[in-house]
């Protein structure tokens, strides 16, 4: 989801060693049964894209989840000689395995002269926590929308450090993992109206879309989707990676930019709540999601190696 609203067309061949074929669905990715990419973690973590200084004395770990399914893996439209919906075509697929045999992690490594290797060790001795300010992505999912065209999604409360900073929404028919008739893992528009996100009572954006896919009306949607890169990134002259057709066929990517906030008032929680409208009721098997991306502090110790998220 990231991705899309990040990349501009000039990453298309760059991302392709990274394994991700924006314009192809990696379909040249796989030969021989074999396939293999070189991914920056700034791809994937918001610490190693924001965070630019060294770390002094700190361990590091890098833990790799894998869905339950290697079909979430899978893009898939059609098969040769079969019929997508055929019991047997559907038995073949689920046959389908990923398996990893090989990864590598690398990490720059800094070496300095004696005269910075002093003051590093000064810090060392002093003791003193180091903070990390970094913006931090989590991705919240609500599995299956009810079948109406209204609905209030109260997606999560966190602590004032933590304040969101932008949103990226959108749904998804048929959950990845899942092999059953219509299955893609393009993003659906789903008759889409209206959204809107709440920081506790304080509304984003102020006016609302009214906005219809079924009318080929989405002007404002795509606007805010094109402005990602400006305020998140400060490029003012950046190109989004989807053109206006491209991003009703590939998404829609739903992108609130919530990053001015009155930072002064004080609460003791923040509640985020996001509210939807359709021209229609929702379909069935309906999954939204909801990717924050929060302001976040690690603070570590190079003396002791203790690390604690504020």
């Amino acid at each position: 989801m990231k991705g899309y609203c990040s990349y501009s067309p000039a990453d298309a061949n760059i991302l392709q060693n990274a394994a991700w074929d924006i314009t192809g669905h990696n379909a040249n990715f796989i030969k021989d049964g074999s396939f293999s990419g070189c991914i920056p973690l700034k791809h994937v973590f918001g610490f190693c894209e924001d965070y630019k200084r060294i770390l002094v004395n700190c361990s590091q770990q890098l833990i790799l989840n894998r869905s339950m399914s290697d079909l979430s893996s899978l893009h898939f439209t059609s098969v040769v000689g079969g019929d997508m919906n055929t019991e047997t075509v559907k038995a073949l697929v689920k046959k389908v395995k990923v398996q990893l045999t090989r990864v590598l992690w690398k990490i720059p490594v800094i070496k300095v002269d004696d005269r910075e290797r002093l003051k590093l060790l000064k810090i060392v001795d002093s003791k003193k926590n180091i903070n990390c300010a970094f913006r931090n992505w989590e991705l919240c999912e609500y599995p299956n929308l009810p079948q109406t065209n209204k609905h209030s999604w109260m997606v999560k409360t966190c602590s004032q450090v933590e304040r969101p900073r932008c949103i990226i929404i959108a749904f998804l028919t048929n959950s990845p993992g899942t092999v059953s008739d219509g299955y893609n893992v393009d993003y659906d528009t789903c008759s889409l109206t209206n959204v809107k996100a709440y920081i506790n009572s304080v509304e984003y954006p102020y006016e609302d879309f009214n906005e219809s896919f079924d009318k080929n009306l989405f002007t404002m949607f795509y606007q805010n989707y094109a402005d990602f890169q400006k305020h998140y990134y400060e490029r003012f002259n950046a190109q989004p990676c989807l053109t206006r057709e491209k991003y009703k066929e590939l998404g829609p990517f739903i992108c609130i930019d919530c990053s001015r906030q009155n930072d002064d008032a004080k609460t003791s929680s923040i509640d985020l709540r996001v509210e939807i409208e359709a021209a229609n009721n929702f379909p069935a098997n309906t999954a939204a999601y909801c990717l924050i991306i929060h302001d976040r502090i690690v603070q570590y110790n190079p003396f002791t190696g203790e690390v604690r998220r504020l």
